[in-house]
């Protein structure tokens, strides 16, 4: 709760039998001490009753859950769309192919054409 050092402590100790006197530093502690005892408890429990009172849980309980939600549902439509995409590149590559063989084909075909024509002039 204090951020307090053990050297504090100590001149805090010191100043005590000082000012109150060995008789009476004892009893000076214990009444301190019940009284810290007691602000920690009111504090927290008049922490728990806010917490209570406004559903902090169940507050943090439902965002959590709706943002879960909205991920994953962000990750189902990514998943959708990146599998859309590698089907439509799958559909390109084999078109291409297919267009690149028969480019290739017809290629063969002139050239082959060019290569008849060349010896026999007829």
């Amino acid at each position: 709760m204090f951020d307090m050092s053990f050297l504090e402590l100590i001149v805090i100790a010191v100043v005590g039998l000082l000012v109150l006197g060995p008789e009476r530093l004892p009893g000076a502690i214990r009444t301190g001490s019940l009284y810290i005892g007691r602000i920690k408890r009111t504090v927290n429990k008049l922490r728990y009753e806010i917490e209570h009172e406004i559903g902090a849980g169940e507050i943090q309980n439902t965002l959590k859950n709706e943002a879960t939600n909205q991920i994953e549902s962000d990750i189902a439509e990514l998943k959708k769309n990146f599998q859309h995409t590698i089907s439509s590149a799958q559909g390109d590559i084999a078109e291409g192919s297919t267009q690149s063989l028969e480019k290739t084909e017809a290629d063969a075909d002139i050239a082959d054409h060019q290569l008849c024509t060349k010896k026999d002039p007829h």
